[in-house]
């Protein structure tokens, strides 16, 4: 048996000397083949690709055709949201007195020397308010009290017989003197009034009242008679002064000539 060291290399020899190295040309057209492989993938892939694209764009032109257009289809849409800044309406202010101008005015109707002003009240709103003072001449105390209302009062000079002044203005004024503030026995305070009420021809409404009492009721009077007659009254309520509610239309008229305070100053 031969040795295998020596007879290897002798058969490897045998074995490969009929083959040939990889040629040149050989490897040029492997590459040439490799790439008009690769450019006809892409070719496919590029027809593919544009017959997706061609079908979309069928597919949005039939569904525009359908709703009428482009413009149209933008009118389906939901509106757009409006930047355009929304202003805010301001409420109107009030340009009716205040409780605290009534008493003022009142103040510097009846004020004069040798009077004394105490006990100031005010009551009420924009629409329908009052004050009062008591006023004392060093012959007794005598309550005196205004109401300015925008209307709703019932019109005393609208009754059959009533006996009313028609001012320059159109204005009726109405009037009572000595009106008792209870009627027979109930009056144990013995406390009586003058009263005079205007009427505006817009139906805006004010009156005056002058008391013998430093109160309406639940005192005994401290004169015999009120401090202010109708007469007064009557100059005092034409007043340019006083400043009346605006016009306002009131369901239900209010009852007597004054409403009881509600609000103490």
């Amino acid at each position: 048996m031969n040795n295998l060291n020596d007879t290897l290399p002798g058969l490897m020899q045998r074995a490969t000397e009929n083959l040939e190295p990889v040629s040149n040309d050989l490897l040029e057209r492997s590459v040439r083949q490799g790439v008009r492989l690769r450019r006809r993938r892409t070719t496919l892939l590029s027809v593919a690709g544009a017959s997706a694209v061609a079908a979309t764009v069928g597919l949005v032109v039939g569904a525009t055709q359908l709703v009428g257009g482009p413009s149209e289809a933008v009118v389906a849409g939901p509106p757009s949201p409006s930047t355009t800044p929304v202003a805010t309406p301001v409420a109107p202010k009030a340009t009716g007195p205040t409780v605290q101008e009534a008493l003022g005015t009142l103040r510097g109707l009846v004020q004069a020397p040798g009077r004394k002003l105490s006990q100031p009240q005010t009551w009420g709103d924009a629409s329908a308010l009052g004050a009062a003072y008591v006023v004392d001449d060093g012959k007794g105390a005598s309550r005196v009290d205004v109401l300015l209302t925008g209307g709703g009062e019932m019109n005393r000079c609208a009754e059959a017989g009533a006996r009313c002044t028609t001012l320059p203005d159109g204005s009726k004024v109405f009037s009572l003197a000595a009106e008792p503030t209870y009627a027979g026995s109930r009056n144990v305070d013995g406390v009586v009034a003058n009263y005079v009420a205007r009427y505006l021809p817009d139906g805006r409404f004010m009156s005056l009242t002058s008391y013998n009492a430093p109160a309406e009721k639940g005192s005994p009077h401290t004169r015999a008679k009120p401090l202010f007659t109708v007469a007064q009254l009557t100059e005092l309520v034409q007043s340019p002064a006083w400043k009346l509610p605006d016009t306002r239309s009131v369901v239900k008229p209010s009852k007597g000539a004054t409403p009881p305070p509600s609000k103490t100053k």
